[in-house]
């Protein structure tokens, strides 16, 4: 699918910009689309410092849930603590159980079976916590929604804490919107009303981090409490997508400058199986290469895998580590099979053409549905939700695109739903079979999407010259990092270029290499995956079939959208341009 290329434009003095913060004037450009603020508040976004951090105390039923706390500690209460099967949970386990053993509490922890148990604390889970003698549950990551489990934990006199980041259920008063909270003894969620805490966008491990620094703080022990537990913080706010702006980007940054002489063993060992070096980290290793090991324990067997790795030691932490990143082997070959089984539904019932693409898979296994459902969005650029079989009827996830708000349409289908909950990109939903059609219907006369909304957007952030791009050039990009979601690298775009030379290259020839002629010298360029980018391009603007691509852009020129780039091999460096797009001009 053809994209649209957007250039961004906000008017101010990027020469003056440029001198005052000693960068290239093209870099300027990129730091004003990202942080179009004051020239301090620019700064501040190069340079996050850790003293930007906001107090855990601003947020609501922060103190409550301390005071629960320091209670069970005086009078040796038993605590479990209830987290979620994904990387953001098993990082708030790690975290608040490895915190509180610190202080000698009576802790254990339990994490729902993706399968048997579903998504966050359940009235089983909290009838096993009260014959098993637990007088506090604290929740990491869920229980937001989970309204008949805590108050069947109140029913049975247990104290309760919910901890989570997602989004608050609502109900409907006439047009306005009435957040419902669960009946919890404390309730920490920077999403909930009333909640003065500046920074909403926290994933369930940062509020989990701010628990135990504002535990620490008035336990007066919190003088380590950042390195120790920072890292972990910033594994999950990567791992679970969330905006790496604010107060993320703070934590992220400083996050993964910890993590490159961190000591754990387990995470060194699964970096060592991933055949990653933990010196060189990056949210790119996080994001699509630790990860995915973390979610595939959670996917495939038990989260527990992964909470236990980190605790691990010596042969121990090498055995986990091998066997979470074998897991993922296995989750990445079921996830193809699933890709090419849900592009047959979608061809044989013409789901293509649906604003919302609801996709039932009957021979997927249930945990592979998220991932599936992201990439059906990213080839359709339109919401896609993939439901598979279980016993407990249909279970699936839903991804979407900014242009649709997945967790606001589902709540205007609520009928056709058993369960429910997430965020405006994601959501899981569980509903019973004889809903689907009429789920699928509801959606998409809801939808209220345009076809310029389903039109995937580029955004770029400069036009630059390739003859400008030098080793000192790429590396002033470094000032802009961390990237990742809401702070991407920054695209370049350059019009009129030519073709000079191109090659093949890869074990099956799918990927292009180009020299183009730039002013009076030869720049390279890679475009991965570019035969079948280029063979799209030709059928879909062109209408024609590209069979000899090398004779069809033999001297042609090309706009392109890319991103410098450099490529050390056999000890020399050289600046290249990583395309991204490539047009006939």
């Amino acid at each position: 699918m053809q994209s649209k290329w957007m250039m961004k434009n906000i008017r101010t003095d990027y020469g003056a910009l440029s001198r005052a913060l000693n960068l290239p004037e093209e870099i300027a450009r990129c730091l004003v689309n990202r942080c179009p603020g004051t020239l301090e508040e620019m700064k501040a976004y190069l340079h996050p410092s850790l003293s930007d951090l906001h107090d855990p105390g601003l947020m609501k039923d922060m103190d409550k849930a301390v005071e629960l706390i320091l209670t069970a500690l005086e009078e040796e209460k038993r605590i479990r603590l209830v987290g979620d099967f994904d990387i953001d949970g098993s990082m708030s386990i790690y975290i608040a159980l490895s915190a509180l053993r610190e202080v000698d509490a009576l802790v254990d922890y339990e994490i729902p079976d993706r399968v048997k148990d579903g998504y966050g604390i359940n009235k089983d889970m909290v009838e096993k916590a009260k014959e098993e003698g637990i007088d506090l549950l604290i929740t990491f990551d869920n229980g937001i929604s989970a309204f008949e489990a805590v108050q069947h934990a109140k029913d049975l006199g247990m104290d309760i804490i919910v901890t989570d980041h997602h989004d608050i259920p609502y109900v409907m008063e006439g047009e306005k919107k009435r957040q419902v909270l669960p009946p919890a003894d404390a309730v920490v969620n920077p999403k909930q009303e009333g909640c003065p805490y500046p920074y909403k966008g926290l994933c369930g491990a940062v509020v989990a981090f701010k628990l135990i620094t504002k535990l620490y703080e008035v336990m007066g022990m919190d003088e380590d409490v950042i390195e120790r537990y920072l890292p972990y913080a910033a594994i999950a706010t990567v791992g679970d997508i969330m905006d790496l702006t604010g107060e993320n980007r703070i934590i992220v940054k400083h996050g993964l400058s910890l993590l490159k002489n961190i000591q754990n063993e387990g995470l060194l060992a699964l970096a060592e199986a991933a055949d990653l070096s933990l010196k060189e980290v990056s949210t790119y290793s996080i994001g699509f290469v630790l990860g995915p090991c973390f979610n595939a324990a959670g996917r495939l067997a038990t989260a527990r895998k992964s909470v236990e790795l980190l605790f691990s030691e010596g042969e121990e932490a090498k055995r986990l580590a091998t066997e979470l990143y074998q897991l993922n082997q296995k989750r990445k070959a079921m996830t193809e099979e699933g890709i090419v089984l849900a592009e047959d539904v979608i061809r044989t019932h013409g789901y293509q053409e649906d604003h919302v693409m609801v996709i039932h898979l009957e021979d997927v296994h249930e945990s592979l549905a998220g991932i599936i459902a992201g990439r059906v969005k990213e080839r359709y650029y339109r919401p896609a939700i993939v439901l598979t079989t279980t016993e407990n009827g249909l279970k699936g996830s839903a991804r979407s695109i900014e242009e649709y708000n997945i967790f606001e349409g589902l709540s205007s289908v609520k009928e056709h739903l058993k369960k429910f909950g997430g965020h405006p990109m994601a959501a899981g939903l569980t509903i019973e079979e004889e809903h689907l059609n009429s789920l699928r219907e509801s959606l998409n006369r809801n939808s209220e999407l345009s076809e310029e909304d389903l039109l995937p957007k580029v955004r770029i952030d400069a036009r630059l010259s390739p003859g400008k791009i030098t080793e000192s050039f790429v590396r002033a990009l470094d000032a802009l990092e961390p990237f990742g979601k809401e702070n991407p690298k920054p695209v370049f775009a350059e019009k009129g270029l030519t073709i000079s030379q191109m090659y093949f290259l890869g074990q099956n020839k799918d990927h292009l290499k180009f020299l183009f002629q730039s002013e009076n010298s030869l720049v390279e360029g890679i475009y991965f995956y570019g035969v079948k980018k280029l063979e799209d391009y030709y059928r879909e603007v062109h209408g024609m079939e590209a069979e000899r691509l090398d004779l069809l852009l033999k001297d042609k020129k090309v706009d392109l959208l890319f991103y410098p780039d450099l490529n050390t091999y056999n000890g020399i460096t050289r600046v290249q341009m990583k395309i991204l797009d490539l047009r006939i001009s």
